[in-house]
């Protein structure tokens, strides 16, 4: 029989030695890093396993107080966690942290497996849970900018045509005021309400990307206004499509494609992979997916264990955000979703 997962506290989590195991894990992200986790958190707690001093795997678990219970969700600026492993995770062990989860969290709005999870996730059946697949899309950049231009649609090479006839400046910075400007601007309004501290989280993480040197900001120039701006996270081969925001002249211009290729080019040839962060918006996944990008699976779990009433008024409120959001986005005509699902 399998040892089970230890349960850790943040304040009993060594920083140095997590993010080295992160580091070091088949699975590694920037989303599972400690100070990513203290920045997007309400607060967070972690499984380990074996031990919680002789360990190999370890599972992130944000957490927050509602209905006066602990309850596991997926943070703002963070599309998935899971298992981080130095070996091949196997179904016992996938099922040994779920069987925990499911003692700890009698709800789980939602929490996200990482794609490197997929396989064995989707050999086990745990009892309680509701399992979903969702995707992300992710372009390799390995090949010679040539191959990936030639990998583009018909449509997104005429993107780069037209956005070659504004002769766009794209500048690097490290100023995050203008990109929120352009989306309190330009999105904000057609998106609803939105959460002054989400923006607040928007601030610090970007900030923290830069000074970790895991961040990159650039600004497409129109003349001297700025009219777009992209926020990458890039971490061991992995780059984010972390949020973008554009007015009108960036959008009919097509400058968020044009920062996009630019930095394709300069980093075609490496071993790094590009994940665009793709929401579930099918105009939004086709754009996308023309930029040769290939789709990539990943779990997500949930599960309802409250005690009468408080399932069924859960399960209300959740029917009613999804059908609130779909007539929200339904009205969207944007490239890109900046801000995630659980925003609202």
């Amino acid at each position: 029989m399998l040892p089970k997962p230890v349960l850790l506290s943040r304040a009993q989590i060594d920083a140095p030695t997590w993010d080295n195991h992160i580091h070091h894990s088949r699975q590694c992200v920037i989303y599972a890093l400690s100070w990513y986790l203290d920045i997007v958190c309400e607060d967070w707690q972690a499984l380990f396993w074996p031990s919680a001093t002789d360990f190999s795997m370890v599972m992130p678990l944000p957490v927050r107080q509602k209905f006066g219970r602990r309850v596991l969700y997926q943070p703002l600026f963070c599309q998935y966690l899971g298992v981080f492993s130095k070996h091949e995770l196997t179904a016992e062990q996938c099922e040994a942290f779920l069987q925990v989860l499911a003692t700890l969290f009698p709800y789980i709005s939602n929490y996200s497996f990482n794609p490197e999870n997929l396989a064995v996730m989707g050999t086990i059946c745990p009892k309680g849970f509701e399992m979903k697949v969702f995707q992300t899309h992710w372009l390799h950049l390995e090949r010679p900018y040539a191959e990936l231009y030639a990998g583009y649609t018909k449509d997104r090479r005429a993107n780069m045509k037209r956005s070659a006839r504004t002769d766009w400046q794209i500048v690097e910075s490290d100023d995050f005021e203008p990109l929120i400007g352009l989306f309190e601007g330009n999105h904000a309004q057609g998106i609803g309400k939105i959460s002054t501290n989400a923006y607040q989280i928007l601030r610090r993480l970007g900030e923290a990307c830069i000074g970790n040197d895991c961040g990159y900001l650039v600004y497409a120039y129109g003349g001297t206004r700025v009219c777009a701006g992209i926020l990458l996270t890039r971490y061991r081969g992995r780059t984010i499509y972390l949020f973008n925001a554009a007015n009108n002249a960036g959008r009919k211009g097509n400058a968020r494609a044009a920062m996009l290729d630019a930095y394709f080019c300069e980093n075609a040839g490496t071993k790094s992979v590009f994940d665009f962060e793709s929401p579930e918006k099918e105009s939004i996944v086709a754009y996308y997916a023309g930029f040769g990008a290939v789709v990539m699976p990943f779990y997500c779990v949930s599960r309802n264990a409250l005690p009468f009433p408080f399932r069924q008024i859960q399960k209300f409120r959740k029917w009613l955000l999804i059908r609130t959001r779909r007539c929200l986005f339904s009205g969207l005509c944007r490239i890109s979703n900046p801000f995630p699902a659980n925003l609202f």
